[in-house]
């Protein structure tokens, strides 16, 4: 099947790598609170994550829906529902 005239394809993708998406959105399933007072959340897929900033404090509880997007240095950034956001880093 022909592309359509003036259709753009494969711009997204260079030498047939996939194309990593900036943000995701993920739903908390459980929230852990460390001694130092990071959070740890473990999101409804099995995804774990570290809160990596202690010194933003970010209310996250069970059900909430978060994204997290992944910053030009390569580093992430979690930002709740209400806006509040701080640095994290992924655990499994």
């Amino acid at each position: 099947m022909a592309a359509a005239p003036g259709a753009r394809i494969g711009l997204d993708c260079q030498a047939g790598e996939p194309v990593e998406p900036k943000s995701l959105a993920f739903v908390v399933a459980h929230v852990e609170r460390r001694p130092a007072g990071e959070f740890i959340l473990t999101f409804e897929n099995g995804e774990v994550w570290q809160q990596a900033d202690l010194r933003t404090k970010v209310e996250i509880k069970r059900g909430d829906q978060v994204v997290i997007r992944r910053s030009t240095t390569g580093s992430f950034t979690l930002v709740s529902r209400d806006g509040q956001s701080t640095r994290v880093k992924r655990v499994h």
